[in-house]
């Protein structure tokens, strides 16, 4: 921006300052439904973050995000590799729903990472959960998000 745009920004008057303000957060909070039906297009937005956990081990995250529409609970177990970029090594998912248990395996479309260096590690992204055909059913939004620290993560059941 030049300092020409940035003299015509603070000479405007307060409403129109208070406009493009309002218009310029609404733009960039332009917000995804946390979980998404990708194969029959149900409405899901009910659903919300419930619970995100984690434990950072050196280079590596394990984390655990549950989802909830209070009749059903969707779980994601996750290990992300700490690099750059961080990507996500593993993970599985399982959704107790309609008197049935669906689950396969998550693949990210995209992963934020905060450090934690000085506090405990934030994680979020987009992520697809796919049935054992390996076709995507779901996409899910987690929001950038610090977890807690002492957790740890269920063992992994062959």
């Amino acid at each position: 921006m030049s300092l020409t745009g940035v003299y015509n920004f603070i000479t405007l008057d307060p409403r129109s300052k208070l406009l493009c303000c309002a218009l310029l957060l609404t733009a960039c909070g332009a917000k995804h439904p946390a979980v998404e039906d990708l194969t029959a297009h149900e409405d899901l937005s009910l659903f919300k973050l419930h619970s995100l956990r984690g434990t950072r081990d050196g280079d590596r995250l394990q984390a655990q995000a549950v989802f909830s529409d209070s009749s059903s609970i969707l779980t994601m177990e996750m290990r992300f590799a700490i690099g750059s970029p961080t990507t996500l090594e593993s993970g599985t998912w399982r959704w107790s729903r309609n008197n049935q248990m669906l689950s396969g395996d998550v693949a990210a479309r995209s992963v934020m990472f905060l450090g934690g260096q000085d506090g405990p590690p934030s994680i979020g992204g987009t992520y697809e959960l796919r049935d054992s055909a390996g076709v995507a059913r779901y996409r899910v939004t987690i929001p950038v998000t610090a977890l807690p620290e002492h957790w740890q993560a269920r063992p992994a059941q062959d």
